[in-house]
């Protein structure tokens, strides 16, 4: 028998499933066939995956995703972003704030209208105005009007409005926003609203300096509140024209005219908007904790504050200033709570707390806030047993800025000691008569640059030069400070006081027991000769004296 030795062309068949019996040739390929998955196998693997899928999806970490997912999607700025639509996408929600035909073309109508709301007299008087324009129906409406509905909050109350925005007689900008109410008790007199700056609208992020000359940076959002109070005029803004004199944060801001769907809202403040955002793009990181009194706060800011207020009830006595001055910037606390007072501000515990994390030694500072109250208790001439002085500062005494003070205040000398020197400083020098008429002077010319009676700037002057003395007497008689007297000093060439200032005609109110530096420099042309207090002579242009009651100081020039 002969037996064949040429190598098949194909692979014995095995009726299609079964390999061939029998022992393999060599030479040929080698075949591998898939096991059967059996049925209820492959069922029971899909059902494990579906569940898995279900547990997955009812997961912590899940439905923290998408909760996290549809904040970014809905609650953020720059609304209508690839990124926010993406999202809006995977979450199955419809795009509301995607820019359309449609939208652009209910843009532009309000803004002809916004503009044609604004008298050629208005425009030529060089002031900022904001003419702002919204449907009726997003004001007055029942169920989705603004001020129809002043305490709803959140983005479901933003709606779509047009904005033009002039200054010095041109027009600066003219885009869509979202508005919203603003405020908080004020929230139902509608005098009081939030422009958004998104991509859906229109336009984000505007340049800061589009509002505030010389102002770095961008803005998404700003504020524009009525000045409720007329009494003396500008008072919110003078507020923060001396709590930025004494070193707390204040909000960039200026003084604007603004109407809404062609009513004049008033003479009113046009200030950026204290935010998480803002701070951002002002200090270039998001390292940092932004807490703002009054308001909602995220759990980190809470809890930050609350360990605060915990360390400041609980922290055994003596409390010491340098324990507090590495939690607590004591500079910027310090000039809210005396500006408060100064001001005669009867709701001052407003505002913010601001930690910058990425300072190598982190610690709150102050943000002022909201000082619309200030100047409504003040009189040049009420009698000291009349003026609230202190008393609301004192009311406040469960606010972490002020249990901070008045612990320091009865536990720590050096305190004491530092901060009345930081009010006859502030009385002084700082708030000294030449610069409450450098602060009070753009607001005459904005008035005449109007042509219109809203600041009476005589009250104004007549308020602030009285407070020096009456501060004096309050702090006297509410924080039991020692009496005090006042130092005159005179000279025909300017000397320097307590290192703060040149003058040749001063007179400062000292606390019993505390110094008055002088220094004497002479001009060309002359020679210092010597200094007379009360009469009596101290050679040398450097001197250093204690009070002790009433003292009248002058210096000697000669010619050269």
């Amino acid at each position: 028998m002969s037996i064949s030795t040429t190598r098949p062309s194909s692979l014995p068949q095995g009726g299609g499933t079964e390999p061939p019996s029998g022992p393999r040739v060599p030479g040929t390929p080698r075949v591998f066939h898939a096991p059967r998955i059996p049925l209820w196998a492959a069922a029971l693997f899909l059902a494990a995956l579906l569940c898995v899928g279900l547990l997955l999806e009812r997961s912590r970490d899940m439905r923290q995703y998408r909760a996290v997912s549809l904040d970014i999607a809905t609650s953020k700025d720059s609304l209508g972003s690839p990124r926010k639509r993406q999202l809006l996408a995977e979450l199955g929600l419809p795009d509301a704030h995607a820019v359309s035909p449609e939208h652009r073309d209910h843009v532009e109508r309000l803004l002809g209208e916004a503009r044609g709301d604004i008298s050629p007299a208005l425009i030529a008087s060089g002031w900022p105005v904001v003419a702002i324009r919204t449907d009726e129906e997003n004001l007055s409406d029942p169920e989705i009007g603004l001020v129809a509905n002043p305490e709803e909050r959140g983005i479901a109350w933003e709606h779509l409005s047009s904005m033009v925005y002039y200054r010095d007689g041109e027009e600066r900008l003219a885009t869509g926003a979202g508005l919203r109410i603003h405020g908080g008790g004020s929230r139902k007199d509608g005098v009081a609203f939030r422009l958004y700056f998104r991509n859906s609208y229109g336009q984000s992020p505007i340049p800061a300096d589009m509002f505030f000359p010389g102002v770095e940076g961008s803005l998404k959002r700003i504020v524009l509140r009525k000045e409720k109070m007329p009494r003396p005029g500008f008072v919110c803004m003078l507020g923060f024209d001396v709590m930025a004199r004494l070193g707390a944060q204040v909000p960039h801001f200026v003084p604007a005219i603004y109407l809404v769907n062609g009513k004049e809202i008033g003479i009113s403040l046009l200030c950026e908007h204290i935010s998480v955002k803002g701070w951002h793009h002002k200090l270039g990181h998001d390292n940092f904790l932004l807490y703002n009194i009054r308001k909602s706060n995220e759990r980190k800011e809470f809890a930050a504050l609350r360990e605060l207020y915990l360390w400041a009830r609980l922290m055994p006595a003596p409390l010491t200033m340098r324990q507090v001055e590495r939690r607590m910037d004591l500079r910027s606390m310090c000039a809210i709570i005396f500006g408060s007072m100064y001001l005669g501000a009867n709701d001052w515990d407003q505002g913010a707390f601001l930690l910058d994390k990425a300072q190598p030694d982190p610690r709150w500072t102050n943000i002022a806030w909201d000082l619309d109250q200030a100047f409504q208790h003040l009189s040049p001439t009420a009698p000291l047993e009349q003026r609230p002085g202190w008393k609301f500062a004192m009311d406040e005494g469960k606010a972490v800025r002020m249990r901070l003070f008045l612990r320091l205040w009865k536990e720590a000398p050096e305190f004491r000691t530092w901060f009345l020197r930081y009010v006859v400083d502030a009385l002084n020098h700082t708030l000294r008569p030449s610069e409450l008429e450098r602060m009070i002077a753009p607001y005459v010319a904005m008035e005449r640059q109007l042509g219109r009676e809203m600041f009476d700037q005589d009250m104004a002057a007549a308020m602030l030069t009285a407070r020096p003395v009456q501060v004096m007497e309050e702090t006297v008689r509410d924080l039991g400070a020692p009496a005090w007297s006042a130092v005159h000093v005179s000279s025909s060439c300017p000397v320097r006081i307590d290192d703060m200032a040149d003058y040749t005609e001063y007179t400062g109110r000292y606390f019993m027991g505390q110094t008055v530096r002088l220094h004497a420099t002479p001009p060309d042309g002359k020679r210092f000769s010597h200094w007379e207090v009360n009469g009596a002579r101290h050679d040398g242009p450097d001197m250093e004296l204690a009070v002790e009651g009433p003292m009248a100081v002058r210096a000697v020039f000669t010619d050269a």
